[in-house]
């Protein structure tokens, strides 16, 4: 099961249909698809790559990343999740302890652009 269904739940109904019961829009949601790659990296460390460098391209310059986001046209919504960026970081280092990889230490990802949130505006 650990070595077969498993991963192929993970990658199945995560990472292609994003059809958790909780998720039936079809968006991708920023740790989600952190936490679900991180399922997966002992069985394809070059779909984590991807993955890992997909969810970076969500990122605003200031930091603070889309929660969740449309892959079809990148409509999305702006919020200060504080473990969102938390993730990111996570997810690379163990990426590279696993695969040795350092090169996406270096892979340059462009930053979103979008209006600031508000003092007290919780998403956009």
């Amino acid at each position: 099961m650990v070595n077969g269904w498993l991963p192929y739940q993970s990658l199945a109904c995560r990472i292609w249909a994003r059809a958790a019961f909780y998720q039936a829009s079809g968006a991708y949601g920023f740790r989600d698809q952190l936490q679900d790659t991180l399922s997966l990296l002992l069985m394809d460390e070059k779909l984590a790559r991807q993955q890992i460098l997909n969810v970076a391209s969500r990122q605003f310059a200031e930091g603070d990343v889309q929660h969740w986001w449309l892959p079809a046209t990148g409509a999305g919504v702006r919020t200060l999740i504080s473990d969102d960026v938390v993730w990111l970081g996570y997810a690379a280092s163990l990426y590279v302890q696993t695969s040795g990889d350092e090169a996406l230490l270096d892979e340059m990802v462009p930053f979103l652009e979008g209006r600031l949130l508000e003092e007290g505006e919780h998403d956009a």
